[in-house]
Protein backbone atom coordinates (compact mmCIF):
# COMPACT_ATOMS: atom_id res chain seq x y z
CA UNK A 1 0.00 0.00 0.00
CA UNK A 2 1.50 3.36 -0.99
CA UNK A 3 1.84 6.28 1.36
CA UNK A 4 -0.56 9.17 0.62
CA UNK A 5 1.32 11.85 -1.29
CA UNK A 6 -0.04 14.78 0.72
CA UNK A 7 -2.18 15.51 3.72
CA UNK A 8 -5.48 17.28 3.15
CA UNK A 9 -7.52 19.00 5.82
CA UNK A 10 -11.23 19.08 5.06
CA UNK A 11 -12.94 21.86 6.99
CA UNK A 12 -16.31 21.31 8.64
CA UNK A 13 -18.10 22.48 5.50
CA UNK A 14 -16.19 19.91 3.42
CA UNK A 15 -13.91 22.30 1.55
CA UNK A 16 -10.50 20.69 1.07
CA UNK A 17 -7.48 22.73 2.11
CA UNK A 18 -3.93 21.36 1.78
CA UNK A 19 -1.66 21.16 4.81
CA UNK A 20 1.77 22.76 4.65
CA UNK A 21 3.44 19.74 6.24
CA UNK A 22 3.33 16.57 4.10
CA UNK A 23 3.87 13.17 5.74
CA UNK A 24 7.34 11.78 6.05
CA UNK A 25 8.54 9.60 3.22
CA UNK A 26 10.20 7.29 5.73
CA UNK A 27 6.93 5.81 6.98
CA UNK A 28 7.39 2.07 7.41
CA UNK A 29 5.10 -0.70 6.24
CA UNK A 30 4.31 -1.46 9.89
CA UNK A 31 3.23 2.14 10.48
CA UNK A 32 1.01 2.07 7.39
CA UNK A 33 -0.50 -1.21 8.60
CA UNK A 34 -1.20 0.44 11.97
CA UNK A 35 -2.91 3.34 10.18
CA UNK A 36 -5.11 0.94 8.26
CA UNK A 37 -6.00 -0.80 11.52
CA UNK A 38 -6.96 2.54 13.09
CA UNK A 39 -9.19 3.31 10.13
CA UNK A 40 -10.83 -0.09 10.49
CA UNK A 41 -11.47 0.63 14.19
CA UNK A 42 -12.91 4.10 13.49
CA UNK A 43 -15.11 2.74 10.72
CA UNK A 44 -16.84 0.51 13.27
CA UNK A 45 -17.51 3.33 15.75
CA UNK A 46 -21.14 4.54 15.69
CA UNK A 47 -21.50 7.86 13.91
CA UNK A 48 -23.02 9.44 17.01
CA UNK A 49 -19.89 8.64 19.00
CA UNK A 50 -17.49 9.45 16.15
CA UNK A 51 -18.72 13.02 15.81
CA UNK A 52 -18.33 13.57 19.58
CA UNK A 53 -14.65 12.60 19.87
CA UNK A 54 -12.85 15.21 21.97
CA UNK A 55 -9.59 13.59 23.09
CA UNK A 56 -7.68 11.86 20.32
CA UNK A 57 -4.01 11.94 19.50
CA UNK A 58 -2.59 14.28 16.87
CA UNK A 59 -1.68 11.24 14.79
CA UNK A 60 -5.30 10.05 14.79
CA UNK A 61 -6.52 13.53 13.94
CA UNK A 62 -4.04 13.76 11.08
CA UNK A 63 -5.07 10.33 9.87
CA UNK A 64 -8.79 11.12 9.85
CA UNK A 65 -8.07 14.41 8.06
CA UNK A 66 -6.28 12.63 5.22
CA UNK A 67 -8.51 12.44 2.15
CA UNK A 68 -7.41 8.93 1.17
CA UNK A 69 -8.20 7.53 4.60
CA UNK A 70 -11.37 9.58 5.15
CA UNK A 71 -12.94 7.81 2.17
CA UNK A 72 -12.88 4.64 4.28
CA UNK A 73 -14.57 6.26 7.28
CA UNK A 74 -18.33 6.53 7.82
CA UNK A 75 -19.55 9.92 6.61
CA UNK A 76 -21.62 11.82 9.15
CA UNK A 77 -23.42 15.12 9.57
CA UNK A 78 -20.98 18.03 9.96
CA UNK A 79 -23.35 20.99 9.90
CA UNK A 80 -25.91 23.03 8.02
CA UNK A 81 -25.70 25.32 5.03
CA UNK A 82 -27.98 28.33 5.09
CA UNK A 83 -29.83 28.70 1.80
CA UNK A 84 -32.54 30.45 -0.16
CA UNK A 85 -30.77 33.80 -0.17
CA UNK A 86 -28.48 35.36 -2.74
CA UNK A 87 -24.99 36.04 -1.43
CA UNK A 88 -22.17 37.95 -3.09
CA UNK A 89 -19.46 36.62 -0.81
CA UNK A 90 -19.62 33.75 1.68
CA UNK A 91 -22.39 31.26 2.39
CA UNK A 92 -23.33 30.91 6.10
CA UNK A 93 -22.50 27.53 7.63
CA UNK A 94 -23.38 26.27 11.14
CA UNK A 95 -21.52 23.20 12.35
CA UNK A 96 -22.93 20.55 14.69
CA UNK A 97 -21.18 22.13 17.68
CA UNK A 98 -23.02 25.41 17.10
CA UNK A 99 -20.21 27.63 15.79
CA UNK A 100 -20.93 29.66 12.66
CA UNK A 101 -18.79 30.98 9.84
CA UNK A 102 -18.90 31.88 6.16
CA UNK A 103 -17.77 29.44 3.50
CA UNK A 104 -16.40 30.60 0.18
CA UNK A 105 -16.92 28.33 -2.86
CA UNK A 106 -13.93 29.88 -4.63
CA UNK A 107 -13.63 26.85 -6.91
CA UNK A 108 -16.69 28.12 -8.82
CA UNK A 109 -15.30 30.67 -11.32
CA UNK A 110 -17.10 33.79 -12.57
CA UNK A 111 -20.00 33.38 -10.17
CA UNK A 112 -22.11 36.22 -8.80
CA UNK A 113 -24.85 35.93 -6.18
CA UNK A 114 -24.77 32.19 -5.49
CA UNK A 115 -27.86 30.82 -3.75
CA UNK A 116 -28.03 27.35 -2.18
CA UNK A 117 -31.38 25.78 -3.01
CA UNK A 118 -30.96 22.23 -1.70
CA UNK A 119 -28.47 19.70 -0.37
CA UNK A 120 -28.54 15.94 -0.79
CA UNK A 121 -25.94 13.35 0.29
CA UNK A 122 -22.98 15.70 0.04
CA UNK A 123 -23.99 17.59 -3.12
CA UNK A 124 -25.33 21.15 -3.23
CA UNK A 125 -27.85 22.51 -5.71
CA UNK A 126 -27.19 26.20 -6.32
CA UNK A 127 -28.51 28.89 -8.58
CA UNK A 128 -26.19 31.57 -9.85
CA UNK A 129 -25.62 34.18 -12.50
CA UNK A 130 -22.73 33.56 -14.87
CA UNK A 131 -21.01 36.44 -16.64
CA UNK A 132 -21.68 36.18 -20.37
CA UNK A 133 -21.03 38.19 -23.52
CA UNK A 134 -24.52 39.72 -23.35
CA UNK A 135 -24.89 40.09 -19.60
CA UNK A 136 -25.42 37.69 -16.74
CA UNK A 137 -27.02 34.33 -17.52
CA UNK A 138 -28.98 32.25 -15.00
CA UNK A 139 -27.62 28.74 -14.41
CA UNK A 140 -28.07 25.85 -12.04
CA UNK A 141 -24.94 24.39 -10.46
CA UNK A 142 -24.53 21.08 -8.65
CA UNK A 143 -21.27 20.92 -6.73
CA UNK A 144 -19.41 18.84 -4.18
CA UNK A 145 -17.60 21.15 -1.72
CA UNK A 146 -15.50 18.24 -0.39
CA UNK A 147 -13.87 17.49 -3.76
CA UNK A 148 -14.41 20.89 -5.40
CA UNK A 149 -16.09 19.22 -8.39
CA UNK A 150 -19.04 20.88 -10.06
CA UNK A 151 -21.30 20.82 -13.08
CA UNK A 152 -23.58 23.52 -14.46
CA UNK A 153 -26.65 23.24 -16.65
CA UNK A 154 -29.25 25.66 -18.01
CA UNK A 155 -32.72 26.35 -16.69
CA UNK A 156 -35.41 24.23 -18.30
CA UNK A 157 -37.04 27.28 -19.87
CA UNK A 158 -40.27 27.14 -17.88
CA UNK A 159 -41.45 30.72 -17.31
CA UNK A 160 -44.15 30.18 -14.67
CA UNK A 161 -44.09 29.74 -10.91
CA UNK A 162 -42.15 26.83 -9.41
CA UNK A 163 -43.16 25.44 -6.00
CA UNK A 164 -39.92 23.60 -5.33
CA UNK A 165 -36.50 22.97 -6.84
CA UNK A 166 -34.99 19.84 -5.31
CA UNK A 167 -31.80 17.82 -5.75
CA UNK A 168 -32.02 14.01 -5.60
CA UNK A 169 -28.87 11.93 -5.30
CA UNK A 170 -28.08 8.53 -3.78
CA UNK A 171 -24.42 7.52 -4.24
CA UNK A 172 -25.19 3.97 -3.07
CA UNK A 173 -27.45 3.52 -6.11
CA UNK A 174 -25.97 5.70 -8.85
CA UNK A 175 -23.24 8.31 -9.38
CA UNK A 176 -25.77 10.46 -11.24
CA UNK A 177 -28.09 13.09 -9.78
CA UNK A 178 -31.53 14.46 -10.69
CA UNK A 179 -33.07 17.89 -10.17
CA UNK A 180 -36.84 18.23 -9.78
CA UNK A 181 -38.89 21.35 -10.50
CA UNK A 182 -42.60 21.35 -9.58
CA UNK A 183 -44.45 24.02 -11.63
CA UNK A 184 -47.72 25.39 -10.22
CA UNK A 185 -50.72 27.27 -11.57
CA UNK A 186 -53.74 28.36 -9.51
CA UNK A 187 -52.04 26.86 -6.42
CA UNK A 188 -51.96 23.36 -7.96
CA UNK A 189 -49.01 21.40 -9.32
CA UNK A 190 -49.35 21.10 -13.08
CA UNK A 191 -46.57 18.62 -13.78
CA UNK A 192 -42.89 18.06 -13.14
CA UNK A 193 -39.59 18.95 -14.83
CA UNK A 194 -36.68 16.59 -14.17
CA UNK A 195 -33.04 17.11 -15.10
CA UNK A 196 -30.81 14.01 -15.34
CA UNK A 197 -27.02 14.28 -15.14
CA UNK A 198 -26.83 10.98 -17.01
CA UNK A 199 -28.63 12.30 -20.10
CA UNK A 200 -27.67 15.95 -19.63
CA UNK A 201 -31.20 17.07 -20.47
CA UNK A 202 -34.57 18.02 -19.00
CA UNK A 203 -37.81 16.07 -19.39
CA UNK A 204 -41.27 17.46 -18.72
CA UNK A 205 -44.30 15.40 -17.76
CA UNK A 206 -47.82 16.73 -17.32
CA UNK A 207 -49.92 16.28 -14.21
CA UNK A 208 -50.77 12.62 -13.54
CA UNK A 209 -52.26 12.68 -10.05
CA UNK A 210 -55.94 11.78 -9.92
CA UNK A 211 -56.89 14.92 -7.95
CA UNK A 212 -55.60 18.42 -7.34
CA UNK A 213 -52.35 18.51 -5.42
CA UNK A 214 -50.16 21.26 -4.05
CA UNK A 215 -46.94 21.46 -2.05
CA UNK A 216 -47.60 22.17 1.63
CA UNK A 217 -45.90 25.03 3.46
CA UNK A 218 -43.22 22.74 4.86
CA UNK A 219 -39.95 22.89 2.92
CA UNK A 220 -38.70 19.39 3.71
CA UNK A 221 -38.38 16.72 1.04
CA UNK A 222 -36.95 13.19 1.02
CA UNK A 223 -35.44 11.19 -1.84
CA UNK A 224 -36.05 7.50 -1.17
CA UNK A 225 -36.53 4.41 -3.35
CA UNK A 226 -36.16 6.52 -6.50
CA UNK A 227 -38.97 8.90 -5.49
CA UNK A 228 -39.01 12.51 -4.37
CA UNK A 229 -41.37 12.77 -1.35
CA UNK A 230 -42.91 16.01 -0.11
CA UNK A 231 -45.70 17.13 2.22
CA UNK A 232 -48.78 17.87 0.13
CA UNK A 233 -52.34 19.15 0.12
CA UNK A 234 -54.52 16.77 -1.88
CA UNK A 235 -58.01 17.88 -2.99
CA UNK A 236 -57.93 20.59 -0.32
CA UNK A 237 -56.93 18.26 2.53
CA UNK A 238 -53.51 18.28 4.15
CA UNK A 239 -51.98 15.37 6.03
CA UNK A 240 -50.67 13.65 2.90
CA UNK A 241 -47.30 12.81 1.42
CA UNK A 242 -46.89 12.91 -2.34
CA UNK A 243 -44.15 11.21 -4.35
CA UNK A 244 -42.91 11.36 -7.94
CA UNK A 245 -40.24 9.19 -9.53
CA UNK A 246 -37.05 10.40 -11.19
CA UNK A 247 -38.53 9.97 -14.67
CA UNK A 248 -41.38 12.28 -13.70
CA UNK A 249 -43.87 9.56 -14.58
CA UNK A 250 -45.17 7.50 -11.66
CA UNK A 251 -47.01 9.55 -9.04
CA UNK A 252 -48.52 8.53 -5.73
CA UNK A 253 -49.74 9.99 -2.45
CA UNK A 254 -50.41 8.44 0.95
CA UNK A 255 -51.48 9.45 4.44
CA UNK A 256 -49.31 10.65 7.28
CA UNK A 257 -50.16 9.90 10.94
CA UNK A 258 -53.56 11.41 11.78
CA UNK A 259 -53.94 14.59 13.76
CA UNK A 260 -50.41 15.96 13.39
CA UNK A 261 -49.85 19.64 12.66
CA UNK A 262 -46.76 21.34 11.21
CA UNK A 263 -45.53 18.15 9.56
CA UNK A 264 -41.88 17.61 8.72
CA UNK A 265 -40.21 14.71 6.87
CA UNK A 266 -36.61 13.49 6.92
CA UNK A 267 -34.61 10.39 6.03
CA UNK A 268 -32.88 9.01 9.12
CA UNK A 269 -31.20 5.64 9.67
CA UNK A 270 -32.48 4.50 6.28
CA UNK A 271 -36.18 5.10 7.05
CA UNK A 272 -38.65 7.87 6.30
CA UNK A 273 -39.49 9.88 9.45
CA UNK A 274 -42.47 12.17 9.99
CA UNK A 275 -42.57 14.61 12.91
CA UNK A 276 -45.36 16.92 14.00
CA UNK A 277 -47.35 18.28 16.92
CA UNK A 278 -50.51 16.97 18.57
CA UNK A 279 -52.69 18.62 21.22
CA UNK A 280 -54.51 16.32 23.64
CA UNK A 281 -57.81 16.89 25.47
CA UNK A 282 -56.00 18.74 28.28
CA UNK A 283 -54.44 21.16 25.75
CA UNK A 284 -51.00 19.66 26.27
CA UNK A 285 -48.95 19.96 23.08
CA UNK A 286 -46.61 17.09 22.30
CA UNK A 287 -43.98 16.51 19.66
CA UNK A 288 -44.50 13.11 18.01
CA UNK A 289 -42.04 11.34 15.74
CA UNK A 290 -43.19 8.47 13.52
CA UNK A 291 -41.12 6.15 11.36
CA UNK A 292 -42.13 4.25 8.21
CA UNK A 293 -40.11 1.06 8.71
CA UNK A 294 -42.13 -0.93 6.16
CA UNK A 295 -42.32 1.40 3.19
CA UNK A 296 -44.42 -0.93 1.04
CA UNK A 297 -47.19 -1.29 3.63
CA UNK A 298 -47.20 2.45 4.48
CA UNK A 299 -47.68 1.78 8.20
CA UNK A 300 -46.40 4.48 10.54
CA UNK A 301 -44.92 3.44 13.91
CA UNK A 302 -44.70 5.91 16.81
CA UNK A 303 -41.02 6.30 17.66
CA UNK A 304 -40.95 9.13 20.19
CA UNK A 305 -43.22 11.49 22.12
CA UNK A 306 -42.32 14.49 24.30
CA UNK A 307 -44.13 17.55 25.63
CA UNK A 308 -43.08 20.68 23.75
CA UNK A 309 -42.71 22.53 27.06
CA UNK A 310 -39.74 20.24 27.80
CA UNK A 311 -38.08 21.31 24.55
CA UNK A 312 -38.63 24.97 25.34
CA UNK A 313 -37.46 25.12 28.96
CA UNK A 314 -40.95 25.02 30.46
CA UNK A 315 -42.44 27.61 28.10
CA UNK A 316 -45.72 26.93 26.31
CA UNK A 317 -46.00 28.16 22.72
CA UNK A 318 -49.52 28.74 21.48
CA UNK A 319 -48.79 29.28 17.79
CA UNK A 320 -46.13 26.77 16.79
CA UNK A 321 -46.23 27.78 13.15
CA UNK A 322 -44.98 31.26 14.11
CA UNK A 323 -42.42 30.40 16.78
CA UNK A 324 -41.00 27.00 15.76
CA UNK A 325 -38.99 26.00 12.68
CA UNK A 326 -37.82 22.49 11.86
CA UNK A 327 -34.23 22.19 10.67
CA UNK A 328 -33.33 18.48 10.47
CA UNK A 329 -33.34 15.02 11.98
CA UNK A 330 -29.83 13.61 12.16
CA UNK A 331 -29.35 11.09 9.31
CA UNK A 332 -27.67 8.47 11.55
CA UNK A 333 -28.98 8.98 15.10
CA UNK A 334 -31.94 10.26 17.11
CA UNK A 335 -31.17 13.98 17.24
CA UNK A 336 -33.65 16.67 16.20
CA UNK A 337 -32.46 20.15 15.21
CA UNK A 338 -34.88 23.09 15.30
CA UNK A 339 -35.11 26.86 15.76
CA UNK A 340 -37.31 28.66 18.29
CA UNK A 341 -38.23 32.35 18.34
CA UNK A 342 -37.91 33.52 21.93
CA UNK A 343 -36.21 36.79 22.89
CA UNK A 344 -33.67 35.70 20.31
CA UNK A 345 -33.94 33.14 17.52
CA UNK A 346 -32.25 30.07 18.95
CA UNK A 347 -30.80 27.06 17.12
CA UNK A 348 -31.43 24.01 19.35
CA UNK A 349 -30.85 20.24 19.41
CA UNK A 350 -32.95 17.59 21.16
CA UNK A 351 -31.66 14.07 21.87
CA UNK A 352 -34.56 11.60 21.73
CA UNK A 353 -32.50 8.93 23.53
CA UNK A 354 -31.41 10.96 26.56
CA UNK A 355 -34.12 13.62 26.57
CA UNK A 356 -31.49 16.35 26.74
CA UNK A 357 -32.01 19.72 25.08
CA UNK A 358 -29.00 21.75 23.95
CA UNK A 359 -28.83 25.37 22.84
CA UNK A 360 -26.42 25.52 19.91
CA UNK A 361 -26.32 29.19 18.90
CA UNK A 362 -28.38 32.26 18.08
CA UNK A 363 -29.58 32.95 14.55
CA UNK A 364 -30.30 36.18 12.73
CA UNK A 365 -33.34 34.84 10.89
CA UNK A 366 -35.36 31.67 11.46
CA UNK A 367 -37.16 32.00 8.12
CA UNK A 368 -34.09 30.91 6.18
CA UNK A 369 -33.72 27.31 5.03
CA UNK A 370 -31.03 25.22 6.73
CA UNK A 371 -29.77 22.22 4.78
CA UNK A 372 -28.03 19.33 6.64
CA UNK A 373 -24.67 18.56 5.07
CA UNK A 374 -22.82 15.22 5.08
CA UNK A 375 -19.48 15.46 3.18
CA UNK A 376 -18.91 13.10 0.26
CA UNK A 377 -15.24 12.41 -0.50
CA UNK A 378 -15.81 10.37 -3.66
CA UNK A 379 -15.13 11.78 -7.11
CA UNK A 380 -18.16 11.57 -9.38
CA UNK A 381 -18.32 11.21 -13.13
CA UNK A 382 -21.51 13.28 -13.11
CA UNK A 383 -19.56 16.33 -11.93
CA UNK A 384 -17.09 17.79 -14.39
CA UNK A 385 -15.72 21.23 -15.14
Amino acid sequence: MSTPAARSRPSEDGLIRSSSSPPSGSETAAERLTDDLLVEILSRVPAKSLCRFKCVSKHWLGLTNDRNYRRKLPQTLTGFYQGNQLVDSGVPFTNVSGSRHLTHPAFLPNRRQVKIMDCCNGLLLCSSYVAGDHGDVFRYIVCNPATEEWAEFPYCGYSGLVANARLCFDPAVSPHFHVFLLPVADICITGVHVYSSETGSWVHKEKRWSGTIDVANDRSTVYLNGYLHFCAIVDGSDGRLAAVDKEGGARTNFRVPDGLDVGFIQLSQGCLHYAGFDTDDDNVVRLLVYVLKDYDRKEWILKHSVETSHLLGGRHIEYLDEDFDWIAIHPECDLIFFAVAQEDITFMCYDMDSGQVKVMCNLEDSNQAYFPYVPLYEELQSLHK
